[in-house]
């Protein structure tokens, strides 16, 4: 039997041999020692996340975990090409409702407005809404923006929401040219 130093000496030897067996020799060892570092998890390129199954997203039902995971139930006409289940609204079935789970930020608001302080809408549920405001300029997402009747400076978009109206503004519900 081998003594412990025997045994430690025989280790050292067998692993050093390991070491070399699996080393390139001459010019390329010496080049070789990024190759052989040791790679930790945040060494390598992860791959890119996919992408939302919906472009925007007015009533997202997201976990409370970090990162969220989410679903978008709103009812529309035509799921975005991206989603992979869409299937007919249980509570309308001409409207669609993507049930694809997204992990992560569930994305941008549909409305036609960022905000609105004077926003007349119907008692439905939920309501169909449009805003009034008057503002130097329509936000993106609105698709009709004309002229205001009071001054032809300004404009009003005059598409209709299904949905609640948003945020306000301002506090006092005065825009002041308004964040549309």
């Amino acid at each position: 039997m081998m003594n412990d130093m025997g045994r430690l000496s025989a280790s050292i030897l067998l692993m050093l041999s390991l070491l070399a067996a699996g080393r390139p020799s001459g010019a390329a060892a010496a080049n070789d020692d990024v190759g052989s570092a040791i790679r930790l998890p945040s060494d390598t390129q992860a791959a890119p996340a996919p992408a939302r199954p919906w472009k925007c997203c007015n009533a997202a039902l997201c976990t409370k975990s970090n990162p969220p995971i989410c679903r978008c139930t709103d009812e529309v006409e035509q799921c975005a090409a991206s989603c992979k289940s869409c299937e007919p609204s249980t509570s309308d079935p001409s409207l669609f409702v993507c049930n694809d789970q997204y992990i992560g930020d569930p994305g941008p608001i549909c409305r036609p407005w960022q905000c609105c302080d004077s926003a007349p809408c119907t008692k439905s549920i939920p309501p169909m809404c449009r805003c009034t405001d008057e503002v130097e300029r329509c936000a993106a997402t609105c698709k009709s923006c004309v002229p205001a009747a009071s001054d032809p400076s300004l404009r009003v978009c005059k598409d209709i929401y299904v949905g609640y109206p948003g945020p306000r503004c301002s506090a006092d519900g005065n825009n002041n040219g308004g964040c549309n």
